[in-house]
């Protein structure tokens, strides 16, 4: 078996462990490997295949191999970054601005594209509206996932309470949240546009959008955590030129993040108000 499967093969693997293993992982000769955390929005088998090129970059910038991790959901994934797991991590803008504002991350760069959460219902749908959500049922891939922070916050700015006007019912993605929807667990879903878009014909042809929510900063946010202080410019620096390679452009196609620009404290501040929202949301759920 090749060198190149080898990897692949383990990062899949490592995907799916408790992190504590794969925060152990050694090298031959003894070191640690680097952990690149990724925020769970997709199956482990897709962040692997979507993101190893970035797993790739950190290896050659800072010399030392890397592996790719997630969580289960955001909630253990907030939980693991804080307690040191990763060494690197890939976030939505909340989770970002919670851990460069509470755990001292060093941003590094930012996805160009806008987040775009959105509120389907199936095509033959009734609902016109969203306050026709209310005593209703609607599905997310996790409450504290940030195209659904948005979304709840634009729920409620019209009106309808979520967690006492529509009930949550968690899918673990945003595919099993439009499956189910067409199934008939939930008359609505909240999904975001880029990840939406990579959905099979079979489900994306059978859905229409309820409503456009409020556009976020970005879909992904680069940061480095404190130990990495001293090398964050430099990766900074290889993730802006990233887009300029073949594996970078397949990249940003892939995962409709479109470019890379630099990500500023300033720009992560932007956040704060979804920061709220999480923890709102967070108080309803525990």
């Amino acid at each position: 078996m090749s060198m190149h499967l080898n990897r692949r093969h383990c990062l899949r693997m490592l995907g799916a462990l408790p992190l504590v293993h794969s925060v152990a992982a050694q090298t031959p000769s003894g070191e640690r490997s680097l952990v690149f955390g990724m925020v769970p929005y997709l199956p482990v088998q897709q962040l692997v295949r979507l993101y190893e090129p970035i797993v790739a970059l950190i290896e050659r910038t800072l010399g030392r191999p890397c592996v790719l991790a997630t969580a289960p959901d955001f909630e253990q994934f907030i939980e693991r970054a804080r307690k040191g797991e990763f060494d690197i991590i890939g976030a939505s803008p909340h989770v970002a601005r919670l851990l460069q504002r509470e755990e001292g991350f060093s941003p590094l760069a930012r996805a160009t594209a806008a987040l775009e959460p959105l509120v389907v219902v199936p095509t033959e749908s009734p609902l016109k509206r969203l306050q026709d959500l209310s005593q209703r049922a609607v599905l997310v891939a996790d409450p504290f996932a940030v195209h659904v922070l948005i979304a709840l916050r634009d729920i409620r700015d019209h009106g309808v309470v979520p967690g006492r006007d529509v009930k949550l019912v968690v899918a673990g993605t945003q595919r099993n949240c439009v499956q189910r929807m067409l199934n008939g667990d939930a008359p609505a879903a909240v999904g975001s546009a880029s990840t939406l878009t990579l959905l099979p014909p079979e489900l994306s042809t059978r859905f229409k959008v309820l409503t456009r929510c409020p556009k976020g900063l970005t879909p992904m946010a680069y940061l480095a955590h404190p130990r990495w202080s001293a090398q964050a410019p430099k990766l900074s620096q290889n993730l802006l030129q990233f887009p300029n390679t073949p594996e970078g452009q397949g990249l940003l196609k892939a995962t409709q993040h479109e470019g890379l620009s630099a990500l500023s404290i300033a720009e992560l501040a932007t956040a704060d108000p979804l920061v709220t929202e999480y923890y709102r949301q967070r108080a309803n759920t525990f």
